[in-house]
């Protein structure tokens, strides 16, 4: 087996200052400004976030070490079609700060499940937020998987014992200073990752002649293709499913997602919010872009000679493993360089499992907790509660990551994670803030079938063993050409020197297993409005149960008629309907927390 490459003293200690600005960033918020002394604080700013710093974190908290470091491998291996979706998501971004952003600011809403409540009922509210927490909670996992495999390409370390020490890093800083170190380390990670992909373009770009030649590799490897049209739901990229993923994932993780909302809450008005978000589409699609492109780079640096099948020659197994690779390989010559690339990649998992941290402690404190103790809680035992979650959450994190350490793509494994409730909670908001239609338990009946259809298929594909084949990949401009070796399932063999294919298994699995990943999303949501309008027609088609100005209607949709017969509008209320005479009526709800916005 082939030695591994190692990070240099200047290397460690450039990585180690990354990890220690956030600490110490965490520990200044916690002990001066606000302190962090109520909830609103620790969770919102006191809803006066700077402008900087929160377009920095929308930015980046998006853009994981499992996208800068699998996002490449996966262009690598399949194409460049799922480039498209960076700017698909750039189109979800701007539609979600003008379809769902106004009705948060008009609510008032600190967790935005606070709305579901108001729209359709408790147990919508209840089911979405535990949805939001099983699903970020293993989106995390994902996550910290990504720079705990860079490192393990190029280090000695126990996979354990990395994904500890960056899981405690990231949990601490965050318990200690609450959103606001999470925003201003966010945008001291962001400046990294830029650093980092700028760097490796570089460096990528001259070793193999310049871009021209970039070009013509990807085209001979047939790795550079846009269009795509294919629509068999089996092929890994298509125009279709990068388009749709694109668009899903801009609506989804920046409308109907804690993590991203949150930030923008904390904004002092719904005008900052959203320059906030439209501002930061830009940066975000350049990131994205940036990730997804690099593979084709990758490609033209590794043409003819893929470090994967040779193994014994490289000591790295996993793609997930090829851009740390060509880190370490190409950098090294430039002291603490390689450090700072490393430093990037780290950023990109810490500013997002912080984001993620934060999120899930807010929305158990208000969505669970204050309704079920309302009557025993002050502010100071709220604050206490929430910082505990933050740690609780971060050690779950922890757990789940080292029982996930062999997944086959980390790219696939974080969209599963994702798309398991992604497309159904989608569906749930765009009906609630497009329609007047659908009862609360309409809702949860419908949310819930789908959810179970959806992981059926997410965790059957994620652990059936199938390996979707590659584009061609050889070894023939190799020095030291290794003619077999394995790769997952698949046996990847040399039919002649110049030339290796992979060979799938022989036995096939369910159809359903191999529909693409980038597909999920979409199929879940639309299997959820079906479900949803088939459940509100058969209870009653012809009833609504939000007046038509609405407050938690979407402005883009909202009524505003003068003379309209409110007569024959029903409002359901857990449970129970009541005839809405009135333009504006709030009726209290039974936990006296929240108030139902009926205008």
């Amino acid at each position: 087996m082939g030695s591994k490459q190692h990070l240099e003293i200047a290397d460690y200690v450039v990585i180690g200052i990354s990890l220690f600005v956030p600490l110490l960033i965490g520990f200044i918020f916690r002990f001066t400004g606000g302190r962090q002394s109520t909830t609103s604080e620790y969770f919102l700013a006191g809803r006066n976030a700077s402008m900087f710093p929160v377009i920095m974190s929308i930015s980046v908290s998006v853009l994981s070490a499992a996208a800068i470091i699998g996002l490449p491998a996966e262009i690598y291996r399949f194409g460049s079609q799922f480039i498209l979706v960076s700017f698909a998501n750039g189109v979800g971004m701007f539609l979600s700060s003008r379809i769902f952003l106004p009705v948060y600011f008009n609510l008032n809403v600190s967790s935005i499940y606070e709305f579901l409540e108001m729209r359709f009922g408790k147990w919508t509210k209840y089911t979405v937020s535990g949805m939001f927490i099983i699903q970020m909670v293993l989106y995390t996992s994902a996550v910290l998987l990504g720079p705990v495999l860079a490192l393990s390409a190029v280090t000695d370390f126990s996979l354990n014992i990395m994904v500890i020490l960056c899981g405690t890093v990231c949990t601490l800083y965050c318990f200690l200073g609450g959103i606001k170190a999470v925003l201003w380390t966010d945008a001291f990670q962001g400046i990294l990752m830029f650093l980092c992909l700028i760097t490796i373009y570089i460096v990528g770009i001259r070793e193999v002649g310049g871009l021209a030649t970039v070009y013509e590799r990807a085209k001979e490897g047939d790795r550079w293709e846009f269009l795509n049209m294919n629509f068999d739901f089996t092929t890994r990229f298509t125009f279709w499913n990068s388009n749709f993923r694109g668009l899903s994932l801009g609506l989804a993780f920046y409308g109907t997602n804690q993590i991203q909302v949150q930030r923008a809450l904390a904004m002092s008005s719904f005008q900052r919010a959203q320059t906030a978000l439209q501002w930061s589409i830009l940066l975000v699609v350049t990131l994205l872009f940036s990730c997804t492109l690099f593979g084709v780079v990758l490609y033209a640096v590794y043409y003819h000679c893929d470090p994967i099948l040779m193994q014994s020659e490289t000591g790295i197994g996993k793609y997930d493993q090829l851009l740390p690779y060509f880190i370490v390989t190409r950098l090294h010559s430039v002291p603490g360089l390689t450090g700072l690339c490393f430093a990037g990649i780290f950023s990109g998992s810490l500013s997002t499992i912080s984001s993620a941290l934060n999120s899930l402690s807010t929305v158990t404190l208000i969505d669970f907790i204050k309704p079920l103790f309302s009557d025993r809680l002050n502010p100071t035992l709220e604050l206490y509660i929430a910082k505990g979650l933050s740690l609780v959450y971060g050690i779950i994190a922890i757990i789940l990551t080292i029982s996930i350490t062999n997944v086959d793509s980390i790219a696939q494994a974080t969209i599963v994670f994702l798309s398991v409730a992604e497309g159904p909670v989608l569906a749930v908001f765009l009906v609630g803030v497009l329609t007047r239609k659908s009862s609360d338990k309409c809702t949860v009946i419908s949310m819930i079938v789908s959810v179970v259809f959806i992981s059926w298929i997410c965790f059957g594909s994620l652990f059936c063993g199938y390996v979707y084949p590659s584009l061609p990949l050889d070894t023939s401009e190799c020095p030291n050409k290794n003619s077999t070796t394995l790769f997952g399932n698949s046996t990847t063999s040399c039919i002649d020197d110049s030339n290796c294919v992979l060979i799938e298994p022989s036995e096939e699995p369910f159809l359903l297993y191999k529909v693409a990943y980038s597909w999920i999303p979409t199929l879940g949501c639309i299997i959820t409005i079906t479900f949803i309008f088939i459940g509100s027609i058969l209870t009653g088609w012809n009833k609504s149960v939000i007046l038509p100005d609405s407050k938690c209607l979407s402005p883009v949709v909202r009524l505003r008629r003068k003379g309209y017969d409110y007569s024959d509008t029903q409002c359901h209320i857990d449970g129970i309907s009541l005839e809405c005479e009135n333009k504006l009526e709030l009726t209290k709800l039974k936990d006296d927390n929240l108030t139902r916005h009926v205008q």
